[in-house]
């Protein structure tokens, strides 16, 4: 079942419910104040009769013989004038003159009554196919009296008014369900055109369409600013992903040519080669395949996303820092590696975190001079490893850690442009920051600040 139909059904049940229930009420309130006065009516007449002194002694006397009687009534039971007999303590019934002679059976509660047993009594009895209000109020003088009156009129209109509200309920429920149609239909149709807009989005490969945004803040205006919001993040993402695989295949393309000349190279002048043009070659070969590899495992790197797939544990950053500096001296043995380590323990997965720290280590050792120092300094939670190399230039600093950028002088270097980037994807994953800047009197210092809560001093540290 669709919205819409939904809506249109709750609208029918809810105004079918409450106007149910108000026919209910209105039908019962009629019927108390009806019932109400035919009640009053009967306890007017007995209170009147209570009055007659021959009523008052135990029995009555017998009527005159010459005594002539008025015409009974037409109607049955008295009509709305009503009937009225006499009981004895004993159960006789005697009829007053001129009445119909068609006389209310007892029932056991107005024996009662007679019998002094119990009080007034108001009763609801069918006789002969009438149906009939009858009440039993004891006399002083012993017995009671019985006033009865039919109900026809009351019941004639309680039917006629119960038939009114069952029209009317049907009228509310229909108009209330065709109104509920109406309505969900004008509220669902900027749905209806949302809907058709994310689906011919969804069913397209263009990721630039957005959904119209009138700018209000209902629940619609809400929904479409998260859904272009959505688009707009997957966008970027795709955005990246065309741009990395462009980035990845051109830095790609340098090495495999290379390699693939030399291989050439190899391969045809194999009998006219000196055994150190061979060595030299070979050792090409090795180092072009390295550069390859670490190319490959820096895309796979980057190709990460969020925070880090293993479980977090504690890592000892100033034993990464520590054996990451000893690995980079035997690969840079022309260089001093100067060291201020405190003890730190952070957050993180150790092998990511061991990786940043020699990507922003090698960085510095490919931009020291010969014989040069890099000072790496661990306080706080806050790793931080200066070069005495060129340093950046300003335009180049914002775009220091972004994928396959490479300065000017960096281009005739070794490097994919991905170390850096690297750095930072890692530090995002940990809740981390890196900054880059110069330092005073000359090179570049790279920072990789955990949070405060993160670093933790080892006891005793």
């Amino acid at each position: 079942m669709t919205i819409r139909r939904r809506l249109a059904v709750a609208a029918a049940v809810a105004v079918a419910i409450a106007v149910l229930a108000a026919s209910f009420a209105a039908y019962l309130a009629v019927r108390s104040q009806l019932r109400g006065e035919v009640d009053s009516a009967l306890r007017e007449r007995a209170e009147g009769i209570q009055l007659l002194s021959g009523l008052r002694r135990a029995t009555l006397p017998a009527p005159p013989k010459n005594l002539r009687l008025p015409k009974p009534p037409q109607a049955r039971f008295g009509g709305a004038a009503g009937l009225v007999q006499i009981i004895g303590p004993k159960g006789a019934v005697r009829e007053l003159p001129g009445q119909d002679t068609i006389r209310v059976p007892l029932t056991a509660e107005a024996r009662e009554v007679a019998r002094g047993e119990r009080g007034p009594l108001l009763q609801d009895q069918t006789v002969a196919g009438d149906h009939l209000r009858v009440l039993t109020e004891p006399l002083d003088g012993g017995g009671a009296v019985q006033v009865v009156r039919p109900l026809d009129e009351v019941d004639s209109v309680l039917r006629e008014l119960l038939l009114i509200l069952a029209i009317v309920a049907a009228g509310g429920i229909g108009l209330a369900a065709l109104l509920g149609a109406l309505v969900s239909r004008a509220s669902l149709t900027p749905v209806t055109r949302f809907t058709d807009e994310t689906e011919a989005i969804a069913g397209g490969a263009d990721l630039s369409r957005r959904l119209p945004d009138d700018g209000k803040d209902d629940e619609l205006g809400r929904l479409a600013r998260s859904y272009n919001a959505t688009l707009d993040a997957l966008q970027r993402s795709s955005d990246a992903q065309r741009q990395m695989v462009s980035d990845a295949s051109h830095e790609l393309r340098t090495p495999l040519a290379s390699l693939k000349a030399n291989l050439e190279l190899l391969l045809r002048g194999e009998d006219r080669l000196s055994d150190r043009d061979r060595a030299e070659l070979e050792r090409d070969l090795i180092e072009q395949i390295d550069d390859v590899t670490r190319l490959v495992d820096d895309v796979v790197e980057l190709a990460r996303r969020g925070e880090p797939e293993q479980l977090l544990d504690d890592v000892d950053l100033e034993a990464i820092a520590a054996a990451e500096i000893e690995r980079a001296r035997r690969h840079a043995p022309g260089l001093r590696f100067e060291a201020s380590l405190s003890p730190c323990t952070v957050r993180g997965v150790p092998e990511r975190i061991a990786r940043a720290v020699h990507n922003l280590l090698d960085n510095a050792a490919k931009w020291s001079p010969e014989e040069g120092a890099v000072e790496v300094a661990l306080a706080d939670g806050a790793l931080s490893v200066r070069d005495h190399g060129p340093g950046f230039r300003d335009e180049d600093l914002p775009f220091v850690f972004d994928r396959f950028y490479r300065a000017a002088d960096a281009r005739s270097r070794p490097g994919s442009g991905l170390g850096l980037a690297i750095v930072r994807q890692t530090a995002e994953a940990h809740g981390a920051e890196v900054e880059a800047a110069n330092a005073p009197g000359g090179g570049a210092v790279l920072t990789l600040r955990f949070p405060a809560e993160a670093g933790l001093a080892t006891p005793g540290g």
